[in-house]
């Protein structure tokens, strides 16, 4: 037998597997617990002389991956997406892995865009990555209790739009509160002090990590929670493939003689995204001599300018930050020849 396909659909008790013998019809799902499906793979790899797997990507993370690459079988990871092409309705865990199966063996036939290959990072890679999502949940959850503690006191009267749990605006405001209130907001107080604590912490580590000769205002924690998110970048082939990874590209809707720019793409992490539109803002402000800048400068700067064409022109000035991070950083250019100021 040449060729083996399995199509898995991944679940916390169990996986359900799609497998298709070379040209023949896919065979119907059977059920695997998360101990044997490796017992399962090591089994077809002895009957085959090459064995295909795909999944799809998601909270179950590379481990699989690279067990079932350890038994030469060649596995993929794949974007998720909505697996019913036809819209029948019907969508259940078999015909999830039916359809991985079909788009597994078309992708090996040779039809690229029969699924879209995620990337598979090292294990050091995912676990530096770790420290960086880490960061995000603390910021998010102490922002969360912020916004509860803003609303609690909008709910009763007190419009509070600065951080209201700082010690010197609590001193003043908890004597216009109610002994109730006061109380839920003590706890609230407490818990953000804590996050507060463990958020200096995380990013004083973060920001050791980053390199001495960063470019002046690009940021130490933001260059390191970027990277860690894009992995490696030399995994690019070329500005077009990182530039469309941001998902800060325009998109457009043509056939015929009709023809509509779209807004951007928004493809990918909506994280990266916000930390190259911080990181651009940054740059329009320190870094005057930086092309893009020079380029965009007279919208970016006139606080006159309509909302939307300034937010436009950052957009642009975020994107093309990606591309020369991306040439420096795999050595096409020098942070000179870019017009980025180095710290002295």
């Amino acid at each position: 037998m040449d060729a083996i396909y399995l199509g898995l659909d991944l679940h916390a008790e169990h996986i359900r597997v799609v497998r298709q013998l070379d040209q023949t019809n896919p065979q119907r799902a059977q059920r695997f617990t998360w101990e044997n499906i490796e017992e399962f793979c090591r089994k077809q790899r002895q009957k085959a002389k090459k064995v295909y797997a795909v999944y799809e990507a998601g909270a179950f993370g590379y481990g699989l991956q690279r067990r079932l690459q350890g038994l030469g079988v060649e596995c993929y990871v794949v974007r998720p997406r909505k697996l019913d092409p036809y819209h029948k309705g019907v969508q259940t865990d078999q015909t999830d892995a039916f359809h991985l199966c079909e788009d597994l063996v078309r992708y090996v036939a040779g039809n690229r865009r029969a699924m879209h290959v995620v990337h598979v990072p090292t294990e050091e890679e995912e676990a530096k990555r770790v420290e960086g999502r880490h960061r995000k949940h603390l910021k998010k959850e102490m922002l969360s209790l912020a916004a509860h503690g803003r609303g609690l006191l909008l709910f009763h009267g007190i419009r509070q739009k600065e951080a209201w749990w700082a010690k010197f605006r609590w001193e003043k405001l908890r004597e216009r509160l109610t002994p109730e209130l006061r109380s839920a907001l003590e706890d609230c107080r407490k818990l953000i002090e804590q996050y507060e604590s463990l958020l200096v912490s995380v990013e004083e580590k973060l920001e050791a990590s980053a390199p001495k000769d960063l470019p002046v205002a690009m940021g130490k924690l933001s260059y390191v929670l970027l990277m860690r998110e894009v992995y490696n970048l030399h995994r690019f082939k070329g500005r077009r493939k990182i530039g469309s990874f941001t998902g800060l590209c325009g998109g457009v809707s043509s056939s015929g003689p009709s023809h509509y720019d779209l807004g951007i793409t928004k493809t990918g992490s909506s994280y990266i995204r916000t930390l190259l539109i911080e990181m651009a803002w940054r740059m329009v402000r320190f870094q005057p001599n930086y092309r893009p800048v020079l380029k965009w400068a007279a919208i970016l700067r006139d606080r006159k300018a309509h909302r939307r064409h300034r937010k436009r022109a950052i957009v642009a000035l975020a994107r093309q930050l990606a591309v020369d991070i991306w040439k420096w950083q795999t050595g096409r250019v020098s942070a000179q020849e870019l017009g980025w100021r180095l710290p002295n």
